[in-house]
Formats: C-alpha cells, sequence, structure tokens
C-alpha cells in the first residue's frame, strides 16, 4: 500500500457505471420457450442464475445451469466488468459447452437509449430505470430479450427470460 491509501498500489476504485448491474445481484429461476431458430425449432428453456461481487467489487461473477428441452443442462461462470478506456461492458465466460474460443466466450455491452445491449455469440438486451441500473418490474422480475444470428447473419428474436427470485 502506498502512504495515505487503504488499496496497494493506488488502484482506482470500481468504475461507476458497475452500479447498473446492481440489480441482478442474487439468485433467479427463469423458465420460456423459445423460438425456431438456426439451432432447430422452439423448445423449453428453464434457468437458475446466480450474481454476486467478486471481492473487490470489479467484477460481477454469474453462475448458471441453463437446460434447453431435453438436452444435458449446460452449466458455466461469466464475468462481467466494465472497460473504463473503452466505455464498454464486457463478460468473458466459460462453460462445459467446449473449449474457451475468442469469438465464442465473448461479449461486449453498450448503454443506448435506456437499454444495456450485449453483444457476441448471440444479443441480449436489459431495460434501464431512471437511474441507470437494469430495470426491475413492480414485481421484482428482471426481463431479458435474446437474438440469434440467422442464416444470412441477422439478428431474429430468439426467447425472452423474465427472472424471478429463488
Amino acid at each position: 500500500m502506498t502512504e495515505g491509501s487503504d488499496r496497494p498500489f493506488d488502484v482506482p476504485p470500481p468504475d461507476p457505471e458497475l452500479r447498473r448491474l446492481e440489480p441482478l445481484v442474487g439468485s433467479w429461476r427463469a423458465e420460456d420457450h423459445t423460438q425456431e431458430s438456426v439451432y432447430g425449432p422452439g423448445v423449453p428453456v428453464r434457468n437458475i442464475e446466480t450474481f454476486r461481487w467478486l471481492e473487490g467489487g470489479y467484477f460481477l461473477v454469474q453462475e448458471y445451469e441453463t437446460v434447453f428441452g431435453d438436452e444435458p443442462a449446460q452449466k458455466g461462470i461469466n464475468y462481467w466488468y466494465f472497460d473504463s478506456e473503452a466505455e464498454r461492458f464486457r463478460i468473458i465466460f466459460f462453460s462445459n459447452n467446449g473449449p474457451f474460443t475468442e469469438d465464442g466466450n465473448r461479449y461486449q455491452g453498450k448503454v443506448a437509449e435506456g437499454k444495456l445491449t450485449f453483444v457476441g455469440p448471440a444479443r441480449f438486451q436489459y431495460e434501464l430505470d431512471d437511474e441507470g441500473k437494469i430495470k426491475a418490474n413492480a414485481d421484482g422480475t428482471i426481463p431479458v430479450a435474446w437474438w440469434l444470428r440467422d442464416e444470412r447473419s441477422e439478428w431474429k428474436p430468439w426467447m425472452n427470460n423474465v427472472f424471478r427470485r429463488a
């Protein structure tokens, strides 16, 4: 630590943009049905997700288990953070779906027009509230919309999850 500082080596505090993610902290369940896509016909989808801050507050850690139809569960861990230099959110994730690849295991997120939108292997989006945080409905649920690219590489709606506290 440097003199007069309670942080080692004068590390800056977590970026205030991370506060936008605070409503996600906790454990959630969601059930939905995907739409027909490049992956085939729509199927029921169930997931359990838990979000927590990594000590220090620089990363939001998300652990998930998702089941599409009667397929084996997809399990993984995501690390969400804010890249201050690029002025965007980033997610890097690891799962039991296969090895890590630069294109397949990263998302970038931007705030625009009252929404936080992430783009990577899929696209997903949260509405933001008046304070700029991820919006929770009056009943405490948090909706998230998903899109996939079609055969022409155009984004098509895929599913709408509604997170409910577990």
